[in-house]
């Protein structure tokens, strides 16, 4: 009940309409409760009574108070569903902008189709539920209030008759309600998993296709189909006995009140108009009891749909701002990493151990070593993407932590290792980070990027769509805007985590003859598996298992023995082979020149 109450909770802000609303329903509610009091006067005085005129009369009052009641249903539909739309919206307005302050680690553990779920067909059955519980759930209380109180006025002992199995019907939806709840949670659960199955397909389709998986990602994602269908079917066949049970006793109802009333018309004791009313109240009392199959179908769905909900909305954001945070404007760029550990959440194993450096403004920090050393772990440090688990990380001499978020990021530029493009322009691409930038600085960016080129070559230039993701384009040319959007900011700090992985050597070159000029004055940090990216950087870090184990300039480096002269050595051997060996004259390359060893 905590959860519906908190959903409800969303209607304060649109109190006024739902003042109106209950106006309305609780209106045309009145005006139907009247009808059958005229139509059983219009049969014992007009029909018995023979009175035309009365008939006529009654007739033409019947019609007015349709007309009315229409107008009032139609005012109470109109408010309901627009209460509920604006709720909706509030909900998922609500979840979007907190999902925007949730960090990186939440998204490390989070499945893509799971939070789309909860932002679109989750909200949709809450919102369905409004629309329910609004009108049918409080139309059906004030009908039963209101026609139990006028058949005990009527007849005592027939509105016993008749009333007999509410108490039942009502502790049965209670009851069916509970038990309906885990299963719509299941079925939303599942909703989620087919919906991830289906985002990552979609999303990697040029994989799927390449290693002709199509077969195999088709039946992956039947699996989790069939899973939804069998969690529908079992809910649908629980739900599917509560509506004929519902039907039977208001039926039974209808059947003991037309038994003992016609027994008691035909004994005198009660008049035909009265009947005819009394089973017209029956009519009406028992449309909402059908309807509360339905309602508590939607309660059900929408109470698991809504612990979904605020599951992610009660997330507590791990990075988040001081009350007394600092706006460090300007920013110098000295950046200080002072006895610094770092673990990813549920990892069995730091990330980072013991980390401590300090890079002056204006220096470059190369980062080295091999895959999962934690070079892209230190890096998401400075920008705060995460916190440390021990230790401090400076920025100017403050802890990143006492820096308001929009000062420290607003002042560090990035080129990450995957180059994300939204599906927009090149120059709205290129301009993220700046909207209000000229077209000038956004060219002096592309052209200091390398990608000025590329983009004049484009039908329409700068304001070409890249497709969802940058899929028209290449690794390189993503790559390449990437950088081109990060020195758009003119930060303080560059964080350049493989930003010359995807391209070319010759793209690379050129890149990094634009780098070098970017980065003057520039506290940079650059992440690179290719040594000639890093051989001018003030201070190199190698990198093993989360420690630094070797520090110096690239000079310095390649005169001791260690893992950088290593590969040093290995990339340099590299460089100096031939492009086409003999079949055997190395290791491994049969296989790619397609020829068989012998």
């Amino acid at each position: 009940m905590k959860l519906a109450f908190r959903v409800f909770g969303y209607l304060k802000p649109y109190w006024r309409p739902v003042v109106v609303l209950y106006v309305a329903l609780f209106a045309g509610l009145g005006l139907q409760l009247v009808i059958p009091l005229v139509l059983a006067r219009a049969i014992d005085d007009g029909v018995v009574g023979g009175d035309r005129g009365f008939l006529l009369n009654a007739a033409l009052l019947i019609v007015g108070l349709t007309v009315l009641q229409g107008g009032f249903t139609f005012l109470r539909s109109y408010l309901v569903q627009t209460v509920a739309e604006r709720v909706g919206f509030d909900l998922r307005n609500a979840l979007y902008v907190h999902l925007q302050g949730l960090p990186f680690s939440f998204y490390d553990r989070s499945q893509t189709g799971q939070l789309m779920t909860r932002a679109t067909d989750d909200i949709n059955n809450i919102r369905a539920m409004l629309v329910m519980a609004m009108r049918p759930l409080v139309l059906a209380a004030g009908t039963f209030v209101a026609i139990t109180i006028i058949l005990i006025r009527t007849d005592a002992v027939l509105a016993a008759v008749a009333l007999a199995p509410l108490p039942f019907l009502i502790w049965f939806a209670v009851r069916f309600g509970v038990a309906m709840r885990p299963m719509f949670f299941q079925v939303q659960q599942q909703f989620g998993v087919m919906t991830s199955a289906l985002q990552e397909n979609v999303a990697g389709n040029r994989v799927v296709r390449a290693f002709a998986q199509e077969r195999g990602e088709s039946e992956r994602f039947e699996t989790e189909l069939e899973e939804l269908f069998e969690a529908n079917l079992r809910t649908a066949r629980r739900w599917s006995f509560s509506y004929p049970l519902t039907l039977l006793l208001s039926g039974a109802g209808l059947a003991a009140v037309l038994w003992l009333g016609g027994y008691r018309v035909l004994t005198g004791s009660l008049s035909i108009g009265t009947l005819v009313a009394f089973n017209r109240y029956m009519i009406l009392l028992n449309e909402p009891v059908r309807w509360l199959g339905f309602v508590i179908n939607r309660i059900a769905r929408a109470v698991a749909s809504a612990e979904r909900i605020f599951e992610t909305l009660d997330t507590e954001p791990t990075i988040a701002e001081r009350p007394d945070a600092v706006a460090l404007r300007p920013m110098r760029g000295e950046v200080r990493f002072a006895d610094v550990s770092f673990a990813f959440a549920g990892a069995a194993r730091d990330a980072l151990t013991g980390i401590s450096f300090v890079a002056r403004p204006g220096t470059v920090t190369a980062l080295v070593g091999p895959t999962g050393s934690g070079k892209s772990a230190l890096v998401g440090l400075i920008p705060r993407f995460y916190d440390p688990t021990a230790g401090r990380v400076e920025i100017d001499g403050h802890d990143a932590r006492e820096l308001t978020l929009d000062s420290l990021r607003s002042q560090i530029g990035t080129a990450l290792q995957e180059s994300f493009l939204f599906s927009v322009t090149v120059r709205e691409n290129i301009a993220y980070g700046r909207p209000d930038a000229t077209m000038d600085e956004i060219v002096a960016a592309a052209t200091a990027a390398q990608a000025h080129g590329f983009i004049s070559a484009m039908p329409e230039g700068y304001e070409t769509e890249v497709g969802e993701r940058g899929v028209t384009l290449s690794g390189g040319q993503k790559q390449r805007l990437a950088i081109a959007r990060a020195l758009l900011q003119d930060p303080k700090i560059l964080l350049l985590d493989d930003a010359t992985a995807s391209v070319d050597t010759e793209t690379e070159h050129a890149i990094r003859e634009a780098l070098r000029a970017a980065m003057h004055g520039r506290t940079s940090f650059v992440i690179a598996q290719r040594l000639t990216t890093v051989e001018d950087a003030d201070q190199i870090l190698v990198l093993q298992d989360g420690r630094i184990v070797e520090r110096g300039t690239h000079p310095e480096l390649i005169r001791r023995a260690g893992f950088y002269r290593e590969l040093y050595d290995l990339q340099r051997r590299d460089d100096q082979e031939p492009a086409f060996l003999p079949v055997d004259a190395k290791p491994g390359v049969a296989a790619v020149a397609g020829v068989a060893p012998p």
